[in-house]
């Protein structure tokens, strides 16, 4: 295949030159994204798109064909006080990486999997909802994956305003203390 040539059929159609090779600019970014939020250059090779939660299957499928974001580097999640907020970091082979970010309000935090057009996205929204309570709508293997069996559901450890139980057995070696 000439280096000009972008492969066909894995989201890098439209794409100029070889992915590999070419850079995908902020500017190719903010046209491609534009019908999820404005994206913004944060870094010299890191682009931020906020999108809204009903929104985000559909960035994240943006992002994967129109500028072959083929790789989930990670997601993760920081408690602002009043919201949670998500970050979807993507790469490509052009090195770029797109970082997709929702807000969830603390009152009912639930958004949809995105672990059916990212398998490796399945075990991030199982170490989340273990650990912050946010729930992915249509994930069927929501279940502890960091905390013992005896943890209990109402206590999210990542939440800002958990503290540790003096007297409360969080699993372990369970140790009396002199």
């Amino acid at each position: 295949m000439a280096a000009e040539e972008a492969p066909v059929g894995h989201g890098y159609e439209g794409l100029p030159g070889d992915t590999m090779t070419s850079s995908v600019t902020i500017d190719i970014v903010k046209e491609r994204m534009k019908e999820f939020w404005p994206a913004e250059q944060v870094r010299v090779n890191r682009i931020l798109v906020k999108t809204m939660p009903d929104k985000i299957h559909d960035a994240i499928g943006a992002a994967q064909t129109l500028l072959g974001y083929n790789r989930l580097i990670t997601i993760s999640t920081m408690d602002n006080s009043e919201t949670f907020e998500l970050l979807y970091n993507l790469i490509a082979p052009h090195r770029i990486i797109i970082t997709l970010a929702i807000s969830l309000p603390r009152s009912q935090p639930t958004t949809p999997t995105v672990s059916d057009i990212l398998p490796p996205a399945g075990i991030y929204e199982r170490q989340i909802h273990d650990l912050s309570g946010i729930t992915f709508a249509g994930s069927t293997g929501l279940k502890k994956n960091i905390l013992n069996e005896n943890w209990s559901g109402d206590e999210q450890p990542l939440h800002k305003e958990w503290k540790h139980g003096p007297y409360t057995f969080y699993g372990g070696i369970n140790r009396e203390r002199s």
